[in-house]
């Protein structure tokens, strides 16, 4: 265990954008782990960067009567195969806004591309293994946030982690606005400072039937 990871505890019931539900596995060094088990300074295995400490562990649970009242909030659940191959390898469940790396020959206008980052929500219903969960009894989504954005695997499926573009930030706790600027000095001052994602983000998106 280390020392950040008994004083760095997850920050709690704030708000961010995107998630991963309770029970997600991600790849750390040593095999598979729950998010919920993630701490500040452990270490993920990523596609863009390979081995990566977390700096941020954040967590929000949303009651029955929060999705009821704004059904937007529901989160999108995701069977297996869902996208393609493995993809993901079991159910996944994510916020709608929590952007998934969708193959490019998925995606009308991508074909020629290995990927593009979609909100889940866009794929809901667009998918025979992607639909709005809206009857959840309640939900726990942890965001993760690395020194740069990265794309790691949650049960099988690329999805992304936090990016903090100027719109992003804006909608952020401020607490966590705080810490966030706290820890990337430069972002207060030049909002583009932290690095892009490494693939195209896209929304209007029409999902084309696998190849398979």
């Amino acid at each position: 265990m280390s020392f950040e990871r008994q004083i760095a505890p997850p920050q709690q019931g704030l708000e961010f954008r995107g998630g991963l539900a309770a029970g997600t596995d991600l790849r750390g060094p040593f095999g598979a782990r729950h998010v919920e088990h993630v701490r500040p300074g452990d270490k993920i295995v990523t596609r863009t960067g390979g081995l990566q400490p977390v700096r941020f562990v954040w967590t929000r649970t949303l009651g029955p009567e929060q999705m009821r009242d704004n059904p937007a909030l529901a989160p999108v659940r995701l069977r297996p195969r869902a996208i393609g191959p493995m993809m993901p390898q079991r159910e996944l469940v994510v916020a709608p806004d929590h952007r998934l790396l969708i193959p490019g020959h998925r995606i009308a206008g991508a074909e020629g591309e290995a990927g593009v980052l979609v909100e889940a929500h866009e794929i809901a219903g667009r998918s025979r293994g992607a639909s709005v969960s809206a009857r959840e009894a309640a939900v726990t989504f942890y965001q993760l946030v690395f020194d740069s954005h990265q794309i790691l695997t949650a049960n099988g499926l690329p999805v992304e982690s936090f990016l903090p573009t100027p719109s992003a930030l804006a909608s952020l706790d401020p607490e966590l606005r705080a810490a966030l600027l706290e820890r990337f000095v430069t972002l207060g001052k030049a909002p583009g400072a932290y690095p892009p994602a490494s693939f195209r983000v896209m929304s209007g998106v029409d999902l084309l039937p696998p190849p398979f």
